[in-house]
Order: structure tokens, then C-alpha cells, then sequence
């Protein structure tokens, strides 16, 4: 779809009579770099998070499953150049702080099933007594 969308935002551009052969250079650049912007995913090698029985790791930031307090998997309303995200939090001094904001290129699975098993870790690992939930928000 953003391949299809870039190939048209460029034809249309190219064909303009006051559009000049640098200024198609410039925006075949930006178009390419949001086309390929999904394929520098794969040229991660490290993991970017880890899970474990003890709890989660996030760039080198770890958090115990005790200390996670509440999610909120962020959607898109149009998923053109934006996939979403997923934002963990926990509570310092009794207020809802935000740890991490994971976003979709950190994860090889889709967010909504790293949300579910983060939820489930937290459910077996975490001994917590409070509800914890899946808050799905729309983004603007």
C-alpha cells in the first residue's frame, strides 16, 4: 500500500511541468526512505526486548513484572507511514509514570499479541493484586 501510494505521489509529481529533475531527485529520496523504512527493521540483529520469568528487558532497561502497573496499545486511525505502539507504565510515588514506549519496529510479532503475552507474564509472574488491563487507544 505505502509502495503503491509513493509510486503515484512520484508519477504525479513527475509529470507537472514546474517540477524540475532535482526537485523529482528530493522526493524520490524522501518516498524511497518511506518505502524502505520497514526493511532497516530487519537490520537490527540485537534483541530489542527480552522476556523473561523475572520480568522484562527493553533496550538494556529492565523492569520486574511486579513493577508494571498498566499497557496501552496505541493504534493508528490510517496505517500508511505509522504502525502503532505499545506504552508500558508503572506507578512511582503513587502516580502512573510512563517506562517504555515500544513501537512496532521493536517487536518481530504484532503488537497486539506482544500486549496479550506481557499481560499474561505479568498475570503469572507479577502477584499483583490489582486488575490489570489491555487499554486500547486510538491515536490522532
Amino acid at each position: 500500500m505505502t509502495l503503491a501510494f509513493s509510486v503515484l505521489i512520484y508519477l504525479v509529481f513527475s509529470h507537472l511541468k514546474g517540477v524540475t529533475g532535482t526537485e523529482e531527485i528530493i522526493l524520490l529520496i524522501f518516498l524511497s526512505a518511506v518505502v524502505l523504512r520497514p526493511v532497516f527493521r530487519l537490520l537490527n540483529v540485537q534483541p530489542t526486548m527480552e522476556l523473561s520469568t523475572k520480568g522484562i528487558s527493553y533496550r538494556g532497561d529492565f523492569q520486574t513484572w511486579q513493577a508494571i502497573y498498566e499497557l496501552e496499545l496505541k493504534t493508528p486511525r490510517i496505517a500508511i507511514f505509522y504502525y502503532g505502539r505499545l506504552e508500558l507504565y508503572t506507578t512511582i510515588k503513587d502516580k502512573k509514570e510512563l517506562v517504555w514506549d515500544i513501537s512496532a519496529y521493536d517487536s518481530e510479532m504484532a503488537l497486539s499479541d506482544l500486549a496479550e503475552l506481557i499481560q499474561a507474564c505479568v498475570l503469572e509472574f507479577g502477584e499483583q493484586d490489582q486488575n490489570f488491563e489491555i487499554n486500547p487507544v486510538l491515536s490522532s
